[in-house]
């Protein structure tokens, strides 16, 4: 797919953030030639939290879009990065946590996004019902504790706290609140508190840069990427379309222009509704 070459005029971008991603995402865009700047004076956490202080009114997407623009707005910049992550369950069997990071660029001049979607179970999202402190060791050691932060309780309670940084803290905290009962503990899931969440957040870095050097054949326009291929794929035993792939395709995210490439093999007779119904 086409890319924009060597000399590619350096580029400006701001992003919105208190949390550290400023490291996870800056080096991936250095490397297509954009400078990021960092833009830390909003408080991002008035836009939801993952522990339910404040409720995130809107989407995913729409979340990582409303810091963009926001970015934009706050910088003068004409692009503007926004990052939101979300964690629950894997979506096949549930028994395993799992990730979906998502980096959006905002062009504030032709107003269009590009998006980079990254999912996994790459992630400790986790939580347990503490009754005393004899569960603790292990609680730790899966959480990742001290390295990744450990939340307790839930807002409203007494025993709520999400800065605890050290095994002493944290044990003196839960000493304190086991008399009024079990506790509640979590794994926080802000990217400075979470290494693991910082490594899927440079990996949708470098999968949002791979995007960006990617130019529209027909626009210009930066975000030229492949997206949701065609089904209908020839069973190689009935000849009938099965769900697998028979185009694929690619798509400007600013115009719309649509590219596509026929797929000439045949599908496995386990994917054809006929042959395996």
């Amino acid at each position: 797919m086409p890319r924009e070459g060597g000399n590619m005029t350096e580029r400006r971008a701001a992003l919105l953030t208190r949390h550290g991603k400023h490291a996870a995402i800056a080096p991936a865009l250095a490397g297509i030639g954009w400078d990021l700047t960092l833009m830390d004076s909003f408080d991002t956490d008035s836009l939801g939290t993952f522990t339910g202080e404040v409720a995130r009114a809107c989407s995913h997407r729409d979340a990582a879009l409303t810091k963009a623009k926001l970015a934009c707005e706050l910088s003068g910049l004409r692009y503007g990065i926004g990052s939101e992550g979300s964690f629950g369950a894997d979506p096949w069997l549930g028994s395993c946590g799992w990730a979906t990071e998502l980096l959006l660029c905002w062009d504030a001049e032709r107003q269009y996004a590009v998006e980079a979607w990254m999912r996994g179970p790459e992630t400790n999202f986790r939580h347990w019902t503490l009754h005393d402190l004899a569960a603790l060791p292990d609680i730790m050691l899966q959480a990742g504790f001290p390295t990744h932060g450990l939340i307790v309780g839930r807002p409203g309670e007494a025993a709520f706290h999400k800065a605890l940084t050290d095994e002493a803290a944290l044990r003196a905290h839960l000493a304190r609140h086991l008399a009024g009962g079990p506790l509640h503990l979590e794994c926080d899931m802000r990217a400075h508190r979470n290494p693991t969440r910082m490594a899927m957040i440079a990996r949708a870095a470098a999968a949002l840069a791979e995007r960006l050097a990617s130019v529209c054949p027909g626009c210009g326009a930066s975000g030229f990427g492949e997206i949701a291929p065609l089904a209908g794929a020839p069973c190689q035993d009935c000849g009938a379309p099965t769900r697998q792939a028979c185009v694929r395709r690619w798509q400007c995210p600013c115009c719309q222009a649509t590219r596509e490439q026929p797929l000439r093999a045949a599908a496995s007779p386990q994917y054809c509704d006929y042959c395996n119904p």
